[in-house]
């Protein structure tokens, strides 16, 4: 980036093209976090949900289990870290919809102010993330106590 912008009397339209490049960039890679994210905790949540049930079944019975109240909580965040990625996923496409839109209006038409809107969906899509992560390390959590203390 340095090596591009070598001097600040550069040409202000090579600079904006460079800066043009370098958000394409970032928007990339901030896509492939995002999807790398949503299929880790898709498949961690599965798996930590269904190696919870092989311990219930195999190691120890649940009839004789102590502190099955974790496991209960730990269920419910493995449910819940599932449920908030794949919602994620169809108040992004929304967000994405309610985008256009937005771009349409700006671009298109001269409204200024559709050049500033954030869409509902999309704050939620922000939301939703936040819930699968903070779900999921709760219920590896709670997973790991349940394990630890039988």
């Amino acid at each position: 980036m340095d090596a591009e912008r070598q001097d600040p009397d550069d040409d202000p339209e090579k600079l904006y093209e460079v800066y043009v490049k370098e958000e394409e960039d970032l928007s990339k890679r901030e896509l492939s976090n995002v999807e790398n994210l949503d299929k880790a905790i898709l498949s961690l949540s599965s798996a930590g949900l269904g190696v919870s049930l092989v311990f219930i079944r195999n190691v120890v019975k649940l009839a004789e289990a102590t502190h099955v109240l974790l496991l209960h909580i730990s269920w419910g965040m493995f449910i819940l870290a599932i449920i908030s990625t794949l919602s994620s996923y169809l108040f992004g496409q929304h967000a994405l919809n309610k985008q256009r839109k937005f771009n349409e209006k700006f671009y298109l038409e001269g409204d200024e102010d559709a050049g500033q809107q954030i869409s509902r969906a999309s704050q939620i899509t922000g939301v939703l993330s936040y819930v699968s992560v903070i779900s999921y390390i709760a219920a590896v959590s709670c997973t790991a106590l349940f394990i630890g203390r039988n």
